[in-house]
């Protein structure tokens, strides 16, 4: 399915409109870790959200210990000692 058509029900004008034209990412399907979303990798200058839900994603850190990248719908990457804040909404 084309990118245009698979975000064409999502309400919020914004999001559809970013996600359409490549400027988003959408995590909703991504498998999730303590209501974070797992990424593969991180995308400097794309903006995140979860489609399905039509939330922001407001923080993406990699985790110092063992480098897994998360996404979450809060800020609870930025400034925590145990992630490296990646981005912030």
């Amino acid at each position: 399915m084309a990118t245009i058509e698979k975000y064409a029900n999502v309400r919020n004008h914004t999001m559809r409109r970013r996600l359409q034209s490549g400027q988003c990412i959408d995590v909703g399907e991504r498998p999730t870790y303590g209501g974070a979303f797992i990424l593969p990798e991180f995308i400097p200058g794309k903006d995140y959200c979860d489609a399905k839900n039509e939330r922001w994603i407001w923080s993406i850190g990699r985790r110092v210990g063992d480098g897994i990248i998360l996404a979450s719908y809060s800020d609870e990457f930025y400034q925590n000692n145990c992630f490296e804040c990646l981005w912030l909404r």
